[in-house]
């Protein structure tokens, strides 16, 4: 409900009240099921960061007989329903919003950047290396290729189908990695 609530209203508009009103439960059962209704939004923060991650990693774990075929299942989780769409778009903003001003946030987003580029790393280390920058270098361009695409995506399924999407992050993954 909170990722639904941020996506319609945004975070000043993403209350305890609200979050509880879309779910159509009372107030008093946000103390059930967070620990400090105050840090709503950073602890729904935290939890998506870490589901995201997780999902991630459980997909990349078993070694894949075929690294590229990994790292293609990697950017097809990227880019599917459970994590494109106009709502995690607007929760996501929401908290990009609320990360800029520093803080708890801040520090939440650094950490879930940094672990995000460690998991995409450990997959891209059973390729080629890249042959003309860094492995640093190459994650950071693969991830912002990946990042601007999600978006292009979320924005426009049309403009940008899913599919060209994963398409376009195999291409760079494949021109980086070239060995």
């Amino acid at each position: 409900m909170t990722v639904r609530c941020l996506a319609r209203y945004g975070a000043r508009g993403t209350t305890g009240r609200a979050i509880c009103r879309e779910a159509g439960v009372s107030h008093g059962l946000l103390r059930h099921y967070f620990d400090n209704p105050d840090n709503l939004l950073l602890e729904t923060y935290q939890q998506l960061c870490d589901d995201f991650l997780h999902r991630f990693e459980t997909e990349l774990l078993p070694e894949p007989a075929d690294p590229w075929r990994a790292l293609e299942r990697f950017f097809i989780i990227a880019f599917s329903e459970e994590w494109a769409s106009s709502e995690q778009l607007g929760a996501w903003t929401a908290f990009w919003g609320l990360v800029s001003s520093g803080g708890e946030f801040a520090r939440v987003s650094d950490r879930f950047n940094a672990d995000l580029r460690l998991v995409l790393e450990r997959a891209a280390r059973r390729l080629p290396a890249p042959s003309d920058m860094s492995m640093a270098d190459a994650i950071s361009i693969l991830s912002a290729v990946m990042d601007g695409l999600w978006l292009e995506y979320c924005l426009s399924a049309v403009r940008t189908p899913r599919e060209r999407a994963v398409a376009l992050c195999n291409a760079t993954a494949r021109r980086l990695f070239a060995g």
